[in-house]
């Protein structure tokens, strides 16, 4: 079967029960000597509020040894509240272990982001990222999954979660597309809320 065949089966089921809430992005990556510089772009659409995130994120990541690594980044948020699009800015860093087993790349990070919102008082927050990837594709398909935990530093609670599963997809005219479903667990008032996404991300 046709591995874009199987993406669209894939797509169709997901927004067969969920709204269209969707993310965009373009991620650009290159190398200078040993390490590594990206950009990133990306737009946020739920069928209630249409365009209401935005974000452009840049970085280096520089590799300790073979499978230790570490990076530095940056990110400017635009969220629509109403008629206005108020700003946040995100100077962060991370650590990341990566490793093999016989039929999956694993890799382990933790990321520390210092959040100045406009408005707010500024707070800083952990965000744990687990992602399993397959080492071998599926009909030019690589399937992944991965968990994310976001830790509130200055309230000093556990109150975001992100779970994802999808596809990386064969590279073509030097574009990598993948294609993932997240789903959104959200702390609020001490009640969990869920959402979805589907985000379609092209790495070139």
């Amino acid at each position: 079967m046709n591995k874009y065949l199987l993406l669209i089966i894939f797509t169709v089921s997901i927004f067969g029960q969920e709204t269209l809430n969707r993310s965009e992005k373009i991620t650009v990556k290159r190398k200078l000597g040993t390490v590594g510089v990206y950009s990133d772009l990306d737009f946020r659409t739920t069928d209630k509020r249409g365009l209401y995130y935005r974000h452009l994120e840049g970085g280096i990541t520089i590799p300790i040894g073979k499978t230790w690594s570490t990076s530095l980044q940056y990110r400017s948020i635009y969220t629509n509240n109403g008629s206005l699009w108020k700003i946040e800015k995100r100077p962060k860093a991370l650590i990341q272990k990566r490793f093999n087993s016989n039929n999956i790349k694993w890799a382990v990070r933790s990321l520390q982001e210092y959040r100045i919102r406009k408005g707010k008082d500024d707070a800083l927050r952990n965000r744990v990222r687990v992602m399993a990837k397959s080492n071998t594709n599926w009909n030019g398909l690589t399937p992944f999954m991965g968990n994310e935990f976001f830790y509130d530093m200055e309230k000093n609670e556990y109150n975001k979660n992100w779970f994802v599963i999808g596809f990386d997809l064969s590279k073509k005219n030097n574009i990598a597309p993948s294609v993932y479903y997240k789903h959104i667990s959200d702390n609020v008032d001490g009640e969990w809320v869920y959402t979805y996404t589907m985000v379609f991300k092209f790495t070139i």
